[in-house]
């Protein structure tokens, strides 16, 4: 535990802070000792120098021959010395000129060339203050007149600092400590904010961000920090939508591969019926094997074995273009005329079974698309109306345009679809009623074939129990160009 907290960033940053703050007092300290001969004299300094300018506007005013008393008596209360120089200038080669009545003022040179020049080890200094005086009643004569005096080195701030020196080190220690607590507090906390914001993003949690407002490297990092987040989240997002697409493509090549197998399958089981029911047939014919040399009765049953055998052909040619994704050829196409044409065709189909017919066709009904596979595909529907039909049934064809769609509806009244067999009729040779024979029944590939078609053209289809009635629901993209 002790050594984690050593290795934390908080930790060396308070440390160092502290340590630095100490230092720094330290500095301080010495600087101040260091300087403080400087700041003793001041005091000391300004006082003599008003006093001094006192006493010269004083002798401004006395009379020269008063001058004396008032010369000495500044020296004693003041203990300093006084000079006088004739002139305005101050040399101090210059002989000093005498006071008349002064006991203390110097008169030698050599006393004050001695004074001036004091060394003592630095332990006294000699200061000095001057100033120009016309005595009263003798304005043609100046006189310089300098004071000098002498000031001891003594550190009074020192002595100071010593008498509060533990209240200094105190008040030093607790500023160091709150000024590196704030410091480490501002500086580790957003960084500790970031370790955990990146211990999520490494967790693979993209959703976290430090919604940072700061504009110095921190907020810059976490900034960053947010981006790559967001970016990774994108991507990882993007890539698991890929995967999902790439596994339903997969799944839909893998589900193409298996029905064109078992449509392969189917369509050579399919095949094979005609082809041996017409090489029979036309083998006994040959042969002359009763009853097959009744050629009257027996050709005809041959054609239709083979013409039913080349539809047959014919529409497992159109599913394998639908299924290789040939191009289809658009145009603009009237369904409704496609529509009555294909009820049209079916109508000897309808007298045969006796089935009714009614429709609800608008006008004016156009979609893009390709008429002879829509042709086809809405011929398989009606006809699978027909063949499916319950006796007393009746078929209502509607269509009409609704939400950009043509939408055709087949309602095969009375009729029902067994629940088991509705998920299965869109498949490929898938017959719902197994008791009829294939010749009523049509090849199994109308439906299959037709929702293919539809679903080329964008459309949608649907065969479902609706009530009473089976509904077959066809919907096709309308045409974009004008009627």
């Amino acid at each position: 535990m002790k050594k984690r907290i050593i290795d934390r960033l908080s930790f060396k940053v308070f440390l160092i802070t502290f340590v630095i703050q100490i230092l720094f007092g330290v500095v301080i300290f010495l600087l101040l000792y260091n300087a403080t001969p400087l700041s003793w004299n001041t005091y000391r300094r300004n006082e003599m120098e008003t006093k001094f300018a006192a006493f010269v506007e004083e002798l401004n005013r006395a009379p020269y021959a008063a001058s004396g008393k008032l010369v000495d008596d500044f020296i004693l209360s003041n203990d300093c010395h006084i000079v006088f120089y004739r002139g305005g200038d101050l040399e101090w080669d210059d002989h000093p000129a005498s006071v008349t009545g002064s006991i203390y003022a110097l008169r030698a040179r050599e006393d004050v060339m001695k004074l001036i020049n004091l060394d003592n080890n630095n332990k006294e200094m000699v200061l000095s203050a001057s100033g120009r005086v016309t005595f009263q009643l003798t304005a043609n004569r100046v006189y310089t007149v300098v004071c000098l005096w002498s000031q001891k080195g003594e550190n009074v701030l020192l002595e100071a600092i010593k008498s509060t020196l533990p209240l200094i080190v105190t008040a030093i220690v607790l500023i160091s400590l709150i000024c590196s607590f704030i410091y480490a507090y501002l500086f580790a906390r957003p960084v500790r904010k970031l370790s955990l914001l990146s211990g999520k993003i490494a967790g693979m949690d993209f959703s976290v961000r430090s919604g940072s407002k700061r504009r110095d490297e921190i907020g810059d990092l976490s900034r960053d920090l947010d981006n790559l987040s967001s970016n990774l989240n994108g991507t990882i997002t993007d890539l698991n939508q890929r995967t999902i697409e790439l596994e339903h493509e997969i799944n839909r090549v893998n589900e193409l591969e298996r029905q064109k197998e078992v449509f392969f399958v189917a369509a050579s089981h399919e095949l094979k019926t005609p082809i041996t029911i017409a090489q029979g047939q036309v083998r006994g014919m040959i042969d002359g094997i009763p009853p097959y040399d009744d050629h009257d009765t027996y050709l005809p049953k041959t054609l239709s074995a083979l013409k039913r055998m080349e539809s047959l052909i014919n529409e497992i040619l159109t599913v394998s273009r639908m299924q290789a994704g040939n191009d289809i050829t658009y145009a603009k196409t009237d369904m409704t005329s496609l529509l009555k044409s294909r009820i049209g065709d079916i109508s000897d189909l309808l007298e045969v079974r006796d089935v009714p017919l009614e429709t609800q066709i608008d006008d004016g009904l156009y979609c893009d698309g390709n008429a002879g596979l829509i042709s086809m595909a809405l011929g398989a529907f009606l006809s699978n109306a027909v063949y499916y039909s319950s006796d007393g049934s009746k078929i209502l064809v509607k269509a009409h345009e609704e939400d950009e769609m043509i939408r055709t509806e087949i309602r095969n009244t009375g009729s029902h679809i067994d629940e088991k067999d509705l998920p299965h009729l869109f498949e490929a040779f898938y017959r719902a009623d197994s008791s009829r024979n294939r010749q009523n029944g049509g090849s199994g590939l109308g439906l299959y074939l037709g929702k293919i078609i539809v679903e080329r053209h964008g459309g949608t289809v649907s065969l479902e129990n609706e009530g009473q009635d089976v509904v077959a629901r066809i919907g096709i993209p309308v045409s974009t160009e004008n009627p």
